[in-house]
């Protein structure tokens, strides 16, 4: 009896031991970053919400430990930018996070209140939710004020870009040239005529120039062809080549108000490697996705659970009405070859592993200042998300970090 008293006063020295114990581990830092500390508690959290991401496709995860890792990168990661953001003093008003939920509703087709009730549905609080967003439009204005000065696209390389894109149809354009050829000799003269017609002289009045005519850019003399088409009217150019000095200058073009261009709408689900998965799990990932999808799931279903494409995950994995030159030349080269409908085999970019469904395509006719604006759109766009990998991975490499186990 009396051993008996003895193991049952004991327990709860046992149980509060085992207690102190666990509470010691969940309390532990696991990360010094800079000013701030990553602890085993949002270690835990984050990755628990990691495999209750992948709760239908377990296999796909990595061994606990690189996915501790891994996690607790990108934990490390996200809290140098908020020391930023806190630096900086950025806050987020509760009018941009309402706005930001009502853009989330309207991409999938719902209403406020439905998403918020779908939010619920799956366990999460409605304040959560919304300090989720908070933070991801916190990122996202860090990134702004550390990048998006530093992106700039120029005329000209639009103007390139254009030429790229619209290919044929731009040729049914036609430029009149006028012409005049010098001997290396006379390279000082031919300079001094050039800098006059830009002054607003006009070749037209030079006996010894020649009038090339309209003609389509495919007929346009091979030295001045890439030239011509970025040209103003009564522009001229001096091209030093094959011993030779060429001078021109574009007097006229037919107006082509409009070009056609095709487009692209495409669906795409995106894992990446870099992120939670190594390269072969990743691959298992949307492997796996793609036989789901071909076994009657619903694509916008699973982009919208497992796409690491923030930009598309909410909206079904769309990415909308967009030309080619958009994408990156694997995934362009991917879409051009599947069928309309039709889901695409499993292909990798720079960014990760894809699959895609082209589900309509156009061809459109848009004016030439349209276009304008939508390419230097999307260099742009293009341009900020290198940069923002860039800074990012400066970021890490000036600040102190430390990992504990």
């Amino acid at each position: 009896m009396k051993q008996t008293l003895v193991i049952f006063c004991a327990a709860p020295l046992i149980f509060l031991a085992s207690v102190v114990a666990q509470a010691d581990t969940l309390d532990r830092i696991r990360a010094i970053a800079n000013d701030d500390i990553v602890t085993q508690l949002e270690l835990d959290a984050r990755i628990a919400n990691v495999k209750m991401q992948y709760r239908t496709n377990p296999n796909v995860l990595p061994a606990d430990a690189i996915l501790e890792k891994q996690v607790l990168d990108q934990l490390v990661l996200e809290s140098l930018q908020y020391q930023i953001a806190d630096k900086m003093n950025l806050t987020i008003p509760q009018a941009n996070i309402d706005n930001a939920i009502n853009t989330i509703a309207q991409r999938q087709n719902a209403t406020t209140e439905q998403l918020l009730a779908a939010v619920k549905a799956q366990g999460q609080t409605i304040a959560s939710f919304r300090t989720q967003i908070s933070k991801e439009l916190l990122l996202n204005e860090v990134h702004r004020r550390a990048v998006a000065s530093s992106v700039y696209v120029s005329e000209a390389e639009v103007e390139r870009f254009i030429n790229s894109q619209a290919g044929q149809s731009l040729q049914d354009i036609e430029y009149q040239l006028y012409y005049r050829q010098f001997p290396v000799s006379e390279l000082a003269q031919a300079q001094a005529l050039t800098d006059n017609l830009n002054r607003g002289q006009s070749l037209k009045l030079d006996p010894n120039a020649k009038d090339l005519g309209l003609r389509k850019l495919d007929a346009i003399p091979t030295v001045f062809k890439t030239l011509v088409p970025v040209l103003k009217e009564n522009e001229a150019i001096l091209i030093e080549k094959e011993n030779a000095v060429h001078v021109g200058q574009l007097i006229n073009k037919t107006d082509a108000q409009q070009v056609n261009i095709q487009e692209f709408n495409i669906r795409h689900i995106l894992i990446k490697s870099d992120a939670l998965l190594d390269e072969a799990s990743a691959k298992a990932a949307i492997e796996n996705l793609r036989s789901q999808i071909e076994s009657g799931a619903d694509m916008a279903e699973l982009a919208d659970q497992f796409s690491d494409d923030i930009g598309t995950r909410g909206v079904g994995g769309s990415l909308g009405w967009a030309t080619l030159d958009s994408y990156a030349k694997e995934f362009a080269a991917a879409a051009k070859a599947s069928d309309i409908n039709a889901l695409s085999p499993v292909f990798k970019t720079r960014f990760g592993f894809h699959i895609l469904r082209v589900e309509d395509k156009r061809t459109r006719n848009v004016g030439l200042d349209v276009l304008r604006n939508q390419i230097r759109s999307q260099l742009q766009n293009r341009r900020f998300q290198e940069a923002i990998q860039r800074w990012q991975t400066e970021l890490l490499a000036e600040s102190f970090i430390e990992y504990r186990p």
